[in-house]
């Protein structure tokens, strides 16, 4: 079983076998819920990308998608990736992401959704 994530009070365990756990509070409540434990937060876009920088991998996570298709995804930091319309991802200095498509970067184990 993978740690606990905790969201607006709410703790979220995923489970190997795709039954998430929903507590409130300090687990006073807690239902089950059948449920897929993949889906992206906003369809189309992995919600994380993890590269290699230098000499650390580092993830990005989905910030922003545009009306013309295009994102943008950020560190916890300062850093940011973008992708384009094409959904091309481009990633200065991620040799390993930089250039791929979001469609090659999965099938590579690179972009994930929460919840995989």
């Amino acid at each position: 079983m993978q740690s606990p994530k905790s969201f607006d009070g709410a703790v979220v365990m995923n489970v190997k076998s795709g039954i998430r756990r929903w507590c409130i509070g300090l687990g006073a409540a807690c239902t089950m819920a059948a449920t897929p434990a993949a889906a992206e937060i906003i369809e189309g876009y992995p919600d994380v990308v993890v590269c290699r920088s230098q000499d650390a991998r580092t993830a990005v996570y989905l910030h922003q998608v545009r009306d013309d298709g295009s994102a943008v995804y950020m560190t916890l930091g300062e850093g940011f990736a973008t992708v384009s319309p094409d959904g091309i991802f481009s990633r200065e200095g991620a040799k390993d992401c930089d250039g791929k498509t979001l469609e090659q970067l999965e099938k590579d184990g690179q972009a994930h959704t929460f919840g995989e």
